[in-house]
Parts: structure tokens; sequence; C-alpha cells
């Protein structure tokens, strides 16, 4: 009987040691096939001028011949010009707001979280957009506005570097407050209290002392913001490009698009600066915080009351209600007007839904709104539960497994939407088993899912970090694989994390112009592309009108959703207050 069961615990033994084995080569071969192989193209597109199918011989000369033409270092310099800009502006307003809501007593700071998130789940083309109904100088609103008003010439021109600085700043400042709203929250607000006892005033309180204790976490989210603004391209293309600014993303896509024939190599060219930029700004971090301490919550009593700062707290009242506008209730209120409107910005045509119907019922539209929502389903779905499963490798693993997760993973933070596409055309034509992708939805929603894998894989990190591992060791201990207790306790307990995750990469999806106007097939248009088409016809009311039809639709799930999670709440709740009951019952 005992030869038995240790036979048995042998095989079982044996079975689960190749299945894991198993389970980690195919892990393995899909991150080298979908995230590392891709961008190699890079590499090999830098070195080769012309499509991989076209059998072109390898040369220096393209490469050389990109870095003499005076357009890229133009291209790198206002490349340069709009990180630092954009990513000091976005990230002094996300810590200053995230300050207000987190340590001080200025009346409208528990309405800052709410916008932010608001903020984040609106796509950026919408927003930019929104700013150019408002902002051109033909026919915006606001220069209409002023014209009424008697102002001679525009009131606002939104396309040239003002409009573009001011986008891109005000697009990626709900993304600074969120990352550094958490350590205001946790610092010891008594080292405040100190230097004013000292005799230290707000102002020099808030640079000398409270600045400093959440230095990991600044430079955390300039980093962030820094590589998000690299990778930005609604806004260059729509506002920056009319002005003749051209960054990284927007450079890469006229290689591409606009040049006959398309000049690969500067394209290529151009991707692996950005590559090396990125590269450099995660070493200057961790060069920047190596040796410092930022220790400000020990084992002692921490102080965490609101600090009181006099009238200064009306004027950062005002500045809330600033940005809110800015941000958020003008660009709303652009699109909302423009999208009733049967010409964009003639008034006395009067207001209709005639805009609403011709979306709905026109089988372009309707097939572009269906496709839309497949995509955000489906690729949604898909980013979640890879960012999931790469994120749970990094946090449980160790040694080469965790490593080459967690580098492959890294890949998508450092290239644009249009970079990425690049790679995958590449990457497809390169191998003839692979050619058959090309031009097909599939390549598209993988480019999609591979772009926004960034975005879900914060909230899955946030989602295991609360989990403890003992929850795991258990299973494990009582026999489970390591395959069933990932389903059946990580994913069952992370359950609600993964839905939030879901949308929110939907929403980011459905928003994603950079990958469309690259891969898309033809006939198989995204709202983000068929509306980016009809604001360049010059049919703004339609264009807005499709956008409208998804954010009203997302906010639409995003209600059911919460009520059903509140009913699911009380229903649960009742069957646990009966179950004690039930169990007296015969």
């Amino acid at each position: 009987m005992t030869e038995r069961l240790f036979e048995h615990d042998r095989r079982a033994s044996m079975r689960r040691s190749v299945t894991g084995g198993v389970l980690k080569a195919t892990l393995l071969a899909g991150l080298t096939l979908i995230f590392v192989y891709p961008v190699a193209m890079i590499v090999l597109g830098a070195f080769r001028d012309g499509l991989p199918s076209d059998n072109m011989p390898f040369t220096m000369g393209g490469l050389l011949a990109a870095f003499e033409a005076p357009e890229t270092w133009h291209t790198l310099w206002n490349s340069i010009v709009l990180v630092v800009v954009c990513g000091t502006i976005s990230v002094a307003g996300g810590g200053l707001f995230a300050w207000i809501a987190a340590n001080t007593n200025v009346p409208g700071r528990k309405l800052l979280t709410p916008i932010m998130v608001i903020n984040l789940f609106v796509p950026p083309l919408f927003h930019t957009l929104g700013w150019i109904m408002l902002g051109n100088a033909q026919n915006g609103l606001l220069n209409q506005l002023g014209r009424a008003l008697g102002t001679h010439g525009p009131l606002i021109n939104i396309q040239g570097w003002g409009g573009l600085i001011l986008l891109t700043s005000l697009g990626y400042m709900p993304f600074a407050y969120l990352l550094l709203l958490g350590a205001f929250k946790n610092r010891d607000q008594s080292l405040d209290e100190a230097a004013a006892i000292s005799g230290a005033g707000t102002v020099r309180t808030f640079f000398t002392i409270t600045i400093p204790s959440v230095g990991p976490a600044i430079t955390g989210a300039a980093l962030l913001i820094a590589v998000l603004v690299f990778q930005s391209f609604d806004g260059p293309q729509l506002i920056g490009r009319q002005a003749g600014i051209y960054v990284f993303s927007t450079q890469i896509y006229h290689y591409v698009r606009d040049e006959a024939p398309a000049e690969y190599t500067k394209a290529f060219a151009l991707s692996l600066v950005l590559i090396l930029l990125v590269l450099l700004l995660f070493l200057a971090q961790r060069w920047m915080l190596r040796g410092r301490s930022f220790t400000t919550l020990t084992g002692k009593t921490s102080r965490r009351d609101p600090q009181e700062l006099g009238p200064v707290r009306w004027v950062l009242s005002a500045l809330i209600v600033v940005v809110v506008l800015l941000n958020f209730l003008l660009p709303l209120f652009a699109m909302v007007l423009g999208s009733l409107q049967p010409i964009f910005g003639v008034m006395s045509t009067g207001l209709t839904l005639d805009n609403y119907v011709t979306m709905l019922t026109d089988p372009q539209f309707s097939s572009s709104l269906a496709l839309t929502a497949w995509l955000a389903v489906i690729g949604g779905f898909g980013s979640i539960a890879i960012a999931l499963l790469t994120t749970y490798v990094t946090a449980r693993r160790r040694g080469f497994l965790r490593s080459y997760t967690s580098f492959a993973v890294w890949i998508p933070w450092a290239l644009p939407g249009v970079v990425l596409g690049l790679a995958y055309m590449f990457a497809v034509l390169y191998l003839p088993a692979f050619r058959g992708l090309y031009g097909s939805a599939f390549l598209m929603t993988l480019v999609l899912v591979v772009a926004t894998i960034p975005v879900s894989s914060r909230i899955a990190e946030g989602a295991l970090a609360q989990l403890s591992p003992e929850l795991e060791e258990a299973g494990r201990m009582s026999g489970a694989s390591a395959g069933r207790v990932l389903v059946t306790i990580v994913l069952r307990l992370v359950i609600p994390s993964f839905l939030a995750g879901w949308f929110l990469s939907a929403l980011f999806i459905s928003g994603n112009l950079a990958v469309p106007m690259l891969l898309a097939p033809p006939g198989l248009e995204p709202v983000s592309l068929t509306a980016f088409q009809q604001f360049l016809t010059g049919e703004m009311s339609r264009g807005a009108a499709l956008f409208m039809i998804i954010l009203i639709a997302a906010f639409v799930v995003l209600a059911l959703a919460a009520v059903s999670v509140k009913l699911g709440g009380r229903i649960l709740g009742r069957d646990r207050s009966a179950g004690p009951l039930s169990r007296l019952t015969p």
C-alpha cells in the first residue's frame, strides 16, 4: 500500500513538472512571438530599405541618410520640447491637485478624484476634436463668440504650439494626479507642522518639505508622463501638423503614409531614437533616486489632518473650476452642440438629431459602430487577461521567467501606436507563413491589445498587490496545480478589478487612432478613424455625433455595471444574513 501511494505521488509530481515545463515554454514562446519578435523588426527595418517581401539587400545607407536629413533633428527637437514643457506642466498640475485633495481644506477638493477619473476615461481623440471645434480659427465656437462680441481676428487659434502644449498638458494631468495622490495621502503631515513651527511659510514648506518627501512618486510620474508624451499621436496629428510641427509619431507616420515611395528606413531610424530616449529616461530615474531615503511613515503615529490654508484656498478652488472647464466641460459642450447642428458653426440652422439618425441607420457608420463595439469587447478582454497573467508571473515567480516577462511587457511602454503598427506589419510580412495576416482585422486587433497593455497592467498590479501569497500557498499545499490556483483562487478574487480593467481597456481601444490609421483594412474602419475622416472632410457634426454615441454607450454600460454590483452586494448580504438561520431550520 505504501509503495502504491509513493508511486502515485511520484507520477503526479512528474505530471505537474511536465505540465509546468510545457506551460513555461508556451508562455516564453508567446511572449517572444507577440512582444519581442515584432520589435526586433525595428532594428531589421533600419538596415533594410523597403518591405520585407521586397527582398531588398541590407545596407547602412538608408540609416545614415535618415540621420543626415534636417527633418530628423527638427523632429527630435520638437519632441524634446513637447516632452519637457508638457511633462513639467502635467506633473506640476497633477501634483498640485493631488496635494490639494489629500492634504488641504480647499473647498471642492473631494470632487477632484471623480473628475480626474472621468477625464481618464475620455479618449484623447474626443478631447482633441472637442477643442478643435472650440478653437479653430475659421469657425470655432469660442472665435464665433469673440466675433459676436466685436473682436477682430480669431480669439484663439488652437492649431499651433500653444494649442498643442495646452491640450497635451491637460490630457496627461489626470495620469499625474492619480499617480501622485497615494503618495500625498500616505505622507506624515507632522513634518509640515514642524516646518511651520520653525517659521517657514506655506510656500517654503511646500517646496522644501512636501515635494522632497514624495520625490520617488514625482520622478516615477514624470517618467511615465514623458513616455506618454513621446507616444502621443492624436494631438500632434490633428493640431501640430496643421502648423508644421512634427514629433516622432507624426513624422514616422508621414514617412510611411505620405511619402511615395514610403521611406521605411527613416521611419525605423526615428523609432530607434525613440527607444533609446525612453531607455535613458529609465536610467536617469534610477540614478536620481540611488542612495536616497524618502521614508516618511514609521511605527510612530503620523498626522493626516487637512492643512489650513486661509484665504488662498479660494484661489485654489477657482483653479479647480478652471481646469474642469478646460479639460472636460468645454470640449463636451462643443461636442454636444456640434453633434446637434446640421452644419457645424452655423447657428441659424437650429438644432436637430439628424446626425444621430444618420450614424445609426447609414450602413457605413453603423458598421463602424458595430466594429468598434466588437474591437472594444474582444480587445479589452484580451488586454486585461494578458496583463493579469504577465503581472502574476512577474509578481509571484523568480529567475529568468520573471525577468523575461517583465522585459517583454515593458516593450509597449516605449513605443507609440504608429511604431507598434509598423513593427507588426513588418513582422507578418517577413515570414511567408504570416503574410496572410497583413491587412486583416486580426492584426489590427492584436496591435490594439498590445498597445493597451500598459494601461491594463497598472490595474492588474493594483489588484494582485492586495492578495496575500499565503492564499496561493494554501491552495498548492492542498494539491492544486499552479494553473488551478490561478483560476480558482486568484482570478475569482480579482474579478472586480478584472471587469474594471476590461472596461477601461475597451474605452482606450475604442478611442485609439494611431493603430487603425496604419493597419485598418479597407471597409473595416473603427469609430476613431471614421470620425477623423469626417473631420478632415469638414463633416465635424457627423464626427461629433459618432463620438457621442460611443461615449453614451460607455457610460450606460458603466451605469449598468454599477447597478449590478450594488444589487449583487445586497443579494449576497441577504444570503449571508440568512445563512445561519437557514441551518437551524429542517
